[in-house]
Order: structure tokens, then C-alpha cells, then sequence
């Protein structure tokens, strides 16, 4: 799908190629498919170690209408709690969150009928003791759809971690704007990295993208470190349609800072 763009083919071409060959309907099938928890998880993954929804915090948004205002919800997602260079950052809405309880609800009621989910409020949805019960409610939340594995694995929950930000980067590089774009998917790598088993074919799938949109943009500092990445687990998808030009653009990449071109 990025192969034009990820082996540099034709630098004058740049957003060309992504119009031709990305599709919304092929970004639909991988992001709604593919991208999202395995079903056959490794059964010697730790849950534990990634059980750390911290530092839920909530701010009053005004929109365009200074009418309208919501309270947006910073999740920081860490490994383990304390300091980390590189937390995945989530900001969502209360109506967010409360979408994904209903529809995992619906779809798994003996695991959430019980769970005491942070109703509606008619006032006083911006005063700090709504908005800080609600932060604490969300991290718990969040930390018990991850504990349990139907929740864990879903779709549903994948969406609301980070499809939703792949979709908004894969409009973005439609439209040419290869470095806003590689801003989302830096921070989609920091989430999945951490909730996702090493070598996940999402995660994967997300650098490859990654490392495009730097070198359209000619971070080549960047864009090989990200490569080295995604070439860490080149090998358990080396019949994945990216791997190949991955590998070209690495070799690229590895040219232009004199570094060696073995893997």
C-alpha cells in the first residue's frame, strides 16, 4: 500500500502515490481487521506490566461555538507507574469513553453489568469534583477492560486506544501533510508499544507507516531510528506487503548516514 512512498521511487511524486494506491476502503478492511488486539494472544504475555492507565486528568474545551464546551479526558499510558520518557498520550471526550462502555456492555454483559461506570450529569459537568470522580472512574475503567482478556482483545477497544488517530494520520498523508501525520503515529507507536505484545503486527504496521512519512519529509535521524525498530520484527512478517520496501528504504536510509547496510 506505501510501497511507492516508503522506497522513494519517484520524490516528485510523493503525494501522487498515496493518492492512487491508498483507498478508504482499504484503510477501513486494515484499520477495522487487522489493527487491532491479536485473537490468539501469546499466552506467556504479561498483563501486568502494562496495567498502568496513569495520570487521567480532565480540562474545559471550548469548540468554535462559545456556547459549547466539553471536558477533555488526558490519559498518560505507561508500562508501569512513575516516571517514562515516552508515555502514550489519549485525549477523550466523556461521551467517548461512555461509547465504548455501552458497546462492550452490549457485547459482553456478564462482564460489565456490574461495573459502576460514572452516569450522565445534568449540572455541574465542569466542576473539579465531577471531573476528577469521572478521571478516577476512567482509569479503573480502562485498567479493567485491559485486565480481562475478551475485553482486552476486541475491536472496540482497539478503536478507542488508537484506530481512531491511524485513520486521522491516514487522511492526513492523502493530503500531503507527511509531517503532522508522522506527529499521530509517533504517539500511536508510544500506546501500542505498551499494550500490545512485543513484535504485534499493528505496532509493526504503524512504524512502517512511520518511518514514510519521515522520510518524506526528509528526517532522515528519525526515520532511521524508527526503521531500526520495524526491522526488529522484519522477520515475523516477511511475507507482509511492506517488508520488502521497509528493507529498501533502510539500506536508503543507512546510505545517507555511512552506516552499514547489514541486517
Amino acid at each position: 500500500m506505501f510501497r511507492r512512498l516508503l522506497t522513494n521511487e519517484d520524490d516528485d511524486d510523493k503525494v501522487s502515490s498515496i493518492d492512487e494506491e491508498f483507498e478508504d476502503s482499504s484503510v477501513s478492511e486494515i484499520v477495522g481487521g487487522k489493527l487491532s488486539f491479536n485473537e490468539t494472544e501469546n499466552a506467556s504475555s504479561s498483563v501486568d506490566k502494562y496495567r498502568s492507565w496513569s495520570g487521567i486528568s480532565g480540562s474545559e474545551i471550548s469548540s468554535g461555538d462559545s456556547k459549547k464546551k466539553f471536558v477533555n479526558y488526558t490519559v498518560l499510558i505507561k508500562r508501569s507507574p512513575g516516571l517514562e520518557t515516552q508515555p502514550g498520550l489519549l485525549e477523550r471526550r466523556y461521551s467517548d469513553f461512555l461509547s465504548l462502555y455501552q458497546t462492550l456492555k452490549k457485547l459482553y454483559p456478564m462482564l460489565l453489568n456490574s461495573f459502576p461506570f460514572p452516569k450522565k450529569a445534568l449540572l455541574g459537568n465542569f466542576t473539579a469534583d465531577i471531573i476528577a470522580e469521572r478521571s478516577v472512574a476512567f482509569q479503573h475503567f480502562l485498567a479493567y477492560a485491559y485486565s480481562v482478556r475478551e475485553l482486552r482483545q476486541s475491536a472496540e477497544l482497539a478503536e478507542f486506544l488508537y484506530n481512531r488517530e491511524i485513520q486521522e494520520a491516514h487522511a492526513m498523508m492523502k493530503l500531503g501533510q507527511f509531517e503532522d501525520s508522522a506527529v499521530l503515529l509517533e504517539n500511536v507507536y508510544f500506546i501500542q508499544e505498551k499494550i500490545l505484545d512485543e513484535g504485534h503486527f499493528s505496532t509493526y504496521y504503524t512504524l512502517c507507516v512511520l518511518v514514510a512519512c519521515l522520510n518524506a519529509v526528509d528526517n532522515v535521524a528519525e526515520a532511521q531510528k524508527y526503521a531500526e525498530m520495524a526491522l526488529a520484527f522484519a522477520k515475523k512478517h516477511e511475507k507482509n506487503v511492506l517488508t520488502v520496501p521497509l528493507l529498501v528504504l533502510a539500506v536508503r536510509l543507512w546510505w545517507a548516514v555511512g552506516k552499514d547496510k547489514k541486517y
